[in-house]
């Protein structure tokens, strides 16, 4: 049992009585990421549980008030009202980590790993103009931002782009024009990749054009997933293979769940109960269901909605223990 893939342990389990125990005691599953939501005021803040559908709640005085930019292995990368005072923050163990100012302005941030790692660098990504690019980087225990510029040579679509993403070492943002700009923080260089053919088919389709987009830039195992959603359509996902970017049905999902959200996205493999899946940051108080799309069902749970994310909830790591 220990030598089988995830799909063919539960399938094996199935078989009788004492596979099933040998399959659960060798069972490895993934974690999967939990939902914050920031309160419009006061200090409690809710965490959600979207597959147990349970809520819990934080008192957390020292980050109320306050703008969330970014979350990665359960920190949380704040601003302060100020709009230039920076800080990363664990929710579980209350620690904090101070950042300087970033003075200039950005439309994406995003850092590479835990700030307590030793390893992490926190990047911003602002157009300046269309062929002009602005990308600053810390390191945590720094005292300055490095800042630079880069000319394009593609345009980039200032107004409807993905969130940013760290992966292979390199952070990437994907632009509406059909874009990847990846840039690269050991050597600072800046690279642009562009794909000859539409990548998304309707593109010039005249209701797609007016209909709000939003693009979800993620990785699996150091592979690029797309993803975009237009009004209350199916997501539509992409995989980058062999620098072509290819549309996944539910069969080449393959028991992949996406975790979006407008900050920043994630996957998982094999997540009981969540396979093939998109879930995003929002749900029903009331019967706490989490807002999801299965692209096996083809359809969204509950079913109807207005709005997909909400700018008050991102993902988190869950706690260390669920005792919160």
């Amino acid at each position: 049992m220990s030598y089988l893939l995830l799909k063919d342990n539960i399938r094996a389990s199935a078989v009788c009585k004492a596979r099933r125990e040998a399959a659960e005691h060798v069972r490895v599953v993934e974690k999967y990421p939990w939902i914050i939501s920031f309160p419009t005021q006061g200090t409690l803040f809710d965490l959600f549980d979207p597959l147990q559908r349970k809520m819990y709640s934080l008192n957390l005085p020292d980050i109320a008030g306050m703008n969330v930019c970014f979350s990665k292995e359960g920190w949380l990368l704040m601003r302060k009202s100020s709009f230039v005072e920076f800080f990363f923050f664990n929710p579980y163990s209350r620690e904090l980590i101070s950042l300087p100012n970033c003075e200039l302005p950005f439309q994406a941030i995003a850092f590479s790993s835990a700030p307590s790692s030793g390893t992490c660098v926190l990047v911003t990504l602002n157009p300046i103009s269309e062929y002009l690019v602005a990308i600053s980087i810390c390191y945590p225990g720094e005292t300055e931002w490095i800042n630079m510029e880069f000319p394009c040579s593609i345009a980039f679509d200032p107004n409807i782009h993905s969130n940013l993403i760290y992966a292979n070492g390199h952070f990437y943002c994907f632009t509406a024009g059909g874009v990847l700009f990846d840039f690269d923080p050991s050597s600072r260089t800046l690279n642009q990749q562009a794909w000859d053919e539409p990548i998304f088919p309707n593109i010039h389709n005249s209701e797609w054009i007016y209909l709000p987009k939003i693009f979800y830039l993620m990785e699996q195992k150091g592979q690029l997933f797309l993803m975009y959603t237009y009004g209350t359509e199916t997501p539509v996902v992409y995989k980058l293979v062999s620098s072509k970017w290819e549309e996944m049905s539910s069969a080449l999902l393959d028991g992949l769940t996406i975790f979006a959200s407008r900050y920043c996205s994630e996957t998982r493999m094999n997540v009981l109960g969540m396979r093939n899946k998109v879930y995003f940051p929002k749900y029903d108080v009331h019967n706490k269901q989490c807002v999801s799309y299965s692209y096996d069902e083809g359809r969204y749970s509950p079913c109807k909605q207005k709005e997909l994310v909400s700018v008050e909830s991102l993902w988190i790591e869950p706690p260390p223990c669920k005792d919160v």
